[in-house]
Formats: C-alpha cells, structure tokens, sequence
C-alpha cells in the first residue's frame, strides 16, 4: 500500500503525488473508490478547482481522497492518494486506515525541500517505527519527537495498531521551488523499489529527469547568486563520502522543518 499527499506539508515539488498518480496509470490500478472526506477540508486552504472537458464545459473537482486497487506482478497493490486534510485529523487517521489489511505494508511517501544540489542525485530518507522492520530493511528507527504532519502520524498511529509501515521523504532543492521535479519523483521510485520489491517502469520519468536537470542548469546560470549557492552545496555534497550522511543530513532538515513549523502554528 503506497499513501501520499498533495499539500505543502508532504509534497515539495509534487514528488510524491506524481509518482503515485503515475504508478495508478502504469499499474492500470482501475477499481477505486472516492472516500467521503468533505469534512476534512477548509476550502480556504484546500481549494476547489474548475476543471474542463473537451467542450469546455465546466465541472468542480473537490479535494478528497482517492483509493486505486489492483495487482501488479500478481500480488495486491493499493494506492491512496488526494489532498492533505486541513481538519478532524484523528478521524482522517481512522479512516484512512480502515483501508489498511492486517496483512498489508504501508509506504508513506514524501518530499520536502532541503539544501541539496540538483546535479548530484536526490537523498532519500527512510525510515520506520517499528525496530524489527527496520532491522530487516537496514534502515534507521524513527526517533523524531516534536511537532508533525499528517504522513508521521499516520506512522506514528499504524504502529500503535501492529501495521508495517515506513517512510520515505526524498531531498528537494530548495531554490527550485516553482516547477514539479521528475528527478526528485525518479529518486522515490527507486527508493519504492529498493525497499519493497516491486518493479516500478516508468520509461519517461528517466527522459523528464534529464530535462529537468538541464532547465535547473539554465536558470542557475542565470543568476550569480544561484551559482554560488550551488558550488557550496556541490562541495558539501561531495565531501560527504558515505551515502548515509546525505540521508542524515536531510533527516535534520526535515526535523528543523517540523519544529519551525511548529512554532509558526
């Protein structure tokens, strides 16, 4: 089961919520549901949008929550996905876990930006509260406490019911702000696929990668600032040999982000 959400707090440059709409297409995943989640949202926040057909008629999409099943290499795949709630948290917890089976693993996917260059390629963080899970996948024990969002709690609550989960948040430049990055989603993917088994094939990804990286070269030449920055974080990069500092790295990031968060609330 792979969750992710749309919004600020989970989704930096929509790298979550594209790879799972993506995989939806490519696992032809085509019995859904749509959950009744109208009040989870303040709408001031969560806006509805105007979508049109060929004709250019116009029809409302509300924000909600999305459930696609199917089987992907004959084995049950489930994936959630919508907009972050902005109200009733703990009944959106409740709810969203009821789709979970006891037999299920849970993959909570994420994105944040973080001080990372965007010519190396993307950290990604994993870990889990469950110690024996982690053990099995070699990966660290969550040991955050401090102010969270809606994918850490799902976490924090499936281990409380005895539900394998984990986390990964991937490593987002953060003086790329404005566009969606496929570099970031393709690190998800593999990340999905290391520490699951499944084979994820999204042929293009690899292509938009690459364009995006030569968009980001563009629009970093252009400004000197943006060129300093990126030789420094390029040099920090480099002068950290072993692949788990980069991870620890970005952990930190994401918690000084949480905490920060916090206080603004």
């Amino acid at each position: 089961m792979l969750i992710a959400f749309e919004g600020q707090d989970a989704d930096a440059s929509e790298a979550a919520s594209s790879l799972v709409k993506d995989l939806i297409d490519v696992w032809r995943l085509d019995d859904s549901e749509i959950l009744d989640t109208d009040g989870f949202y303040e709408f001031r926040f969560s806006e509805p949008e105007i979508v049109r057909d060929e004709n250019g008629r116009a029809s409302i999409a509300w924000p909600g929550i999305e459930v696609h099943r199917g089987v992907h290499e004959g084995a049950p795949i489930t994936v959630i996905q919508g907009h972050e709630p902005g109200l009733k948290w703990r009944e959106f917890l409740s709810l969203i876990l009821t789709q979970v089976g006891p037999e299920d693993s849970i993959v909570l996917l994420g994105g944040l930006h973080a001080e990372v260059p965007h010519t190396r390629p993307l950290p990604v963080v994993a870990n889990t509260e469950d110690a024996g899970l982690a053990a099995d996948l070699d990966i660290e024990v969550n040991g955050y406490a401090g102010p969270i969002g809606i994918l850490g709690l799902l976490g924090v609550e499936s281990a409380w019911r005895g539900l394998r989960a984990i986390n990964l948040w991937v490593g987002v430049p953060d003086y790329l702000t404005d566009s969606p990055s496929p570099k970031a989603e393709l690190a998800l993917a593999s990340a999905v696929e290391r520490y699951t088994g499944v084979e994820i094939d999204i042929p293009v990804l690899e292509e938009e990668s690459r364009a995006w990286e030569l968009g980001a070269d563009e629009l970093v030449e252009l400004n000197p600032h943006l060129v300093e920055l990126l030789k420094g974080l390029e040099q920090l990069n480099d002068s950290t040999e072993l692949p788990e500092a980069s991870g620890d790295a970005i952990a930190a990031e994401f918690e000084r982000y949480l905490r920060k968060r916090g206080r603004e609330k």
